[in-house]
């Protein structure tokens, strides 16, 4: 049981001020503090979530952003980039902008409804069902065709991983296993369920974050030699021949041992394609994973960072922050982070239990 401060409680419900972040006074009355939206302080809370700064930004902006062209696209400022990041900001859903960009983003999926590759369309498919799209039969194909690849290929295939020794990409099921998290019980399918299955055993085998493998950076030295040695004109023509090397490497020497992700002891928000041990939690936590020894030191970690002050608040800083490319930056790197320490009691409350001062 993690003992929570009232100061910590207090904090995350300011609602006035420079650093009032409306959507986590929202979050904390209904998920930390168990409130209903029968009360009228989460029903105040909710109606001025769209007043928070950043997603004031984004929709202001929103017009720009919903338009044809490579614009969709470009990381961070792009039309699927911002609709992702108001669903990381639960922005009410209520706005008419955010409906026209759904549609308009719908229009542009392949015929599986597929975005170019699993981690964005994961998060685009996850912010459609959190803003009114979880019965929407092109969102519910999405994540189905999603799902149906990663059972294929027991995991996230993706072609940045022709560099790697890693099979599949690790960070993305996060991404996945949170969209699966909105899919209504009556729309979840054997191929969900089975592909939920197979991340989270990942999740477990890993210990969430110890899963690089130890001759990477061998195996990505020989392919860079490899490349460097062949005409600029035959190198768009690679691929089969690393895919070749690669699975030959992974027979001998192998992948070696497993190593950790210290990149993901940094905790930030929101991470866009990139993850965390917190943002794995978070969606193992949105799934209802149960407890498991596996998952033991991963909260530990998420433990171990948390910070204390005078007043008694305790509290996350950010260590991680997409700041400086995000058209809306969100809190301030190396600063408290009111998300980071909402999501990280979420997970302690249901990994383990918190206990709130009175």
């Amino acid at each position: 049981m993690f003992k929570v401060s009232k100061a910590t409680i207090d904090w995350l419900l300011e609602s006035t001020g420079t650093y009032a972040v409306h959507p986590v006074v929202y979050l904390t009355l209904t998920n930390l503090l168990g409130k209903t939206h029968r009360s009228v302080k989460v029903r105040e809370a909710k109606e001025r979530i769209n007043e928070y700064g950043p997603i004031k930004k984004i929709l202001t902006k929103a017009p720009f952003f919903w338009r044809p062209g490579e614009f969709l696209f470009k990381k961070f400022e792009g039309g699927f980039w911002q609709l992702s990041f108001l669903a990381d900001l639960y922005a009410n859903s209520d706005h008419p902008e955010i409906k026209r960009g759904i549609e308009f983003i719908l229009d542009r999926a392949d015929d599986e409804g597929f975005y170019s590759v699993h981690c964005l369309s994961a998060n685009l498919y996850r912010a459609m069902m959190q803003f009114g799209y979880a019965s929407d039969e092109r969102v519910l194909q999405g994540i189905e065709y999603q799902c149906e690849r990663i059972i294929h290929n027991n995991g996230a295939d993706c072609f940045v991983m022709d560099y790697s020794l890693l099979p599949t990409c690790h960070m993305t099921l996060s991404k996945v296993l949170l969209a699966l998290s909105f899919v209504p019980q009556e729309n979840i399918t054997p191929a969900m369920k089975r592909a939920k299955n197979i991340m989270i055993k990942e999740m477990r085998d890993t210990k969430v974050y110890i899963y690089v493998p130890s001759n990477n950076e061998i195996y990505k030295k020989e392919i860079e030699e490899y490349s460097d040695s062949v005409p600029v004109s035959r190198r768009r023509s690679l691929r089969e021949e690393i895919l070749a090397m690669k699975k030959d490497y992974q027979k001998s020497p192998g992948l070696g041992r497993r190593l950790e992700k210290t990149e993901w002891f940094k905790f930030g928000y929101p991470n866009s394609y990139n993850s965390d041990i917190l943002d794995v939690m978070r969606s193992l936590t949105a799934v209802g994973a149960r407890k498991h020894k596996e998952f033991n030191k991963s909260l530990d970690a998420i433990k171990k960072k948390v910070k204390i002050d005078k007043s008694g608040k305790q509290y996350w800083v950010m260590e991680n922050s997409l700041n400086d490319r995000v058209i809306a930056p969100v809190e301030e790197y190396g600063k408290p982070s009111k998300w980071i320490t909402y999501h990280a009691l979420a997970v302690l409350k249901h990994f383990g239990g918190i206990s709130i001062e009175k």
